[in-house]
């Protein structure tokens, strides 16, 4: 005759089921998470020397000064945007390769559920 499981035995074998689904999961939120800071850190640097650069082009004491700050202003612009490209690159890759572990280990967390009530 086959035992039916304790109350307790059933809240650990949920807790379990919770765990394995939830922490997969859990880490692609954080790597989504993270990619936004890094996007928000990105947008408000930017912001400061925009600002920064209209102080500084309102106090131009002549246009060849003015043109300068504008150059300057577009360079940077430029560097900022690209070197900022690549770490979203490189972001979005590490979040590929969580969603693949994470629908991996959902998939085998499943599967042990699974076999767990076979």
């Amino acid at each position: 005759m086959v035992k039916a499981p304790t109350k307790t035995e059933t809240t650990a074998s949920v807790m379990d089921a919770w765990s394995m689904m939830f922490a997969p999961q859990a880490r692609m939120a954080e790597a989504m998470i993270g990619q936004n800071i890094e996007m928000l850190d990105f947008i408000k640097t930017r912001f400061e020397r925009d600002k920064a650069m209209l102080r500084e082009l309102a106090e131009a004491s002549d246009p060849i000064e003015a043109a300068k700050l504008w150059q300057d202003f577009w360079s940077r612009l430029f560097t900022d945007y690209s070197v900022e490209t690549t770490k979203l690159a490189s972001h979005a890759g590490e979040i590929a390769e969580t969603a693949l572990r994470s629908a991996t280990e959902e998939g085998a967390a499943l599967m042990t559920m699974v076999a767990k009530k076979a």
